[in-house]
């Protein structure tokens, strides 16, 4: 049996591995079942490159595909998201923050 004092330290590696792990999990719980799952769909970081352009109509990606403004999704941590099939790059879903022009 496990004294007190290495149960305590079990249960406080376990509560921070889970701590730490938490908030990247629960970052894109908020993706629909319908539109992707987690291997399809990403931040997009501008520190990469992959940066956005808002325009009247849409949204340039930076290789040049381009969204219409119809075709995004409001996201909720006002981030740009994007989902896209693995093999081909098309694009599935788009979130876009709300309200940034």
């Amino acid at each position: 049996m496990l004294s007190r004092r290495a149960s305590r330290s079990i249960k406080a590696a376990v509560f921070s591995t889970a701590f730490l792990a938490a908030p990247q999990t629960v970052a894109h719980r908020w993706y629909p079942f319908w539109c992707c799952d987690d291997n399809d769909c990403r931040e997009l970081v501008a520190a990469n490159g992959e940066t956005v352009i808002e325009t009247e109509d849409g949204y340039r990606l930076w290789d040049g595909r381009f969204i219409g403004r119809e075709h995004s999704r409001p996201s909720p941590d006002r981030h740009f998201h994007l989902c896209e099939e693995q093999t081909t790059r098309a694009i599935i879903c788009f979130f876009a923050p709300q309200g940034q022009s």
